[in-house]
């Protein structure tokens, strides 16, 4: 199901489309948090790049900028044997990314309240 947020003059948008604003987030960006909010759980980037029919490599970038805004969470997975890279999952924590999104959302509205006053002449109560 796609969440649609309803402006006062009736136009709607994506839930997705107001994050990747909010967020600076491309249209990858937003398919990798989908894909792991819709896991209910840890993911690793295999799992990620089977969901979304790409590459490991083609994530990464994506991967590392919803971690860079703190949309998304990693664990590096217990050390194997064999040398290499470490392996990673990826997780959310709802209550906190509701939080963060619900707090940024409260700073855009002031700063946007703020930019209003500065351009707009609001008389002075007497």
């Amino acid at each position: 199901m796609i969440e649609r947020i309803k402006f006062p003059d009736g136009r709607e948008v994506d839930i997705h489309e107001v994050l990747a604003f909010l967020y600076g987030l491309s249209k990858s960006d937003i398919e990798v948090l989908h894909v792991i909010m819709g896991k209910q759980g840890k993911v690793t980037t295999d799992e990620l790049a089977e969901s979304l029919k790409v590459t490991k490599a083609s994530i990464s970038k994506s991967i590392n900028n919803l971690i860079y805004k703190g949309l998304i969470f990693r664990d590096k997975l217990e050390e194997d044997k064999k040398k290499g890279r470490p392996s990673y999952v990826y997780w959310i924590d709802n209550d906190a990314l509701y939080k963060k999104i619900s707090d940024d959302l409260q700073k855009l509205v002031n700063n946007v309240k703020d930019g209003l006053k500065t351009h707009i002449a609001v008389p002075v109560e007497a």
